[in-house]
């Protein structure tokens, strides 16, 4: 409603297209993702319509509760925990991503080069420090004190394991004077592969 009051209609059905994109996206990673936890992890041999329709309802069950029993207020102010909350889970999913790709003892020769991973780390920093900038500016907007003690303390875990996977994704970059002896074992063959090519050469 606000795109479409200051930019016009056009950027209203611009957003709704981008909007309907991105949640069948969002359903076929999740039912993607589902199948292959399930099966291979949990070792569940579910149907595809009873895996879509537990995550679906998992998804899509709190929000119609909100919409039904509330009003419009407590269905915003949920939107806007859902997107702070998105923000603050997006390193856990570009980081490894990042790292894992940039390994070549696992991607072979479909690991990032050189300039790929100096554009995608960049955009990855700029991207998670925007996001933080919003997380941070929505503290002051929480309702009771007592959320604050409750936020520092999800703060210093979230911070912990951020820098754990900063610090794996400096180890895929060949920053391995970072790894101590005991910790060799986080580079998948990273080390091996050097040693290889040393060898070789």
């Amino acid at each position: 409603v606000i795109l479409g009051c200051l930019f016009g209609p056009a950027a209203l059905y611009i957003w709704a297209i981008g909007l309907l994109a991105a949640g069948q996206s969002s359903t076929m990673t999740g039912t993607y993702a589902g199948q292959f936890v399930m099966e291979g992890f949990l070792r569940l041999r579910w149907s595809r319509f009873a895996r879509v329709l537990l995550t679906r309802s998992c998804a899509i069950l709190p929000t119609v509760l909100v919409a039904v029993f509330r009003d419009l207020r407590d269905l915003s102010g949920l939107n806007d925990l859902l997107n702070v909350l998105q923000s603050l889970l997006l390193p856990f999913a570009v980081l490894p991503i990042l790292t894992f790709t940039s390994m070549p003892a696992l991607m072979q020769e479909f690991a990032n080069g050189p300039l790929s991973k100096v554009v995608t780390s960049s955009i990855m920093v700029l991207v998670c420090a925007i996001n933080l900038y919003f997380v941070v500016s929505y503290l002051p907007s929480l309702p009771h004190p007592a959320y604050f003690g409750l936020a520092a303390l999800l703060a210093a875990a979230y911070l912990g394991l951020s820098t754990y996977l900063v610090w794996t994704c400096c180890l895929a970059h060949g920053a391995t004077f970072l790894a101590h002896s005991s910790h060799h074992h986080f580079l998948y063959g990273l080390l091996e592969e050097d040693q290889k090519g040393e060898t070789s050469a």
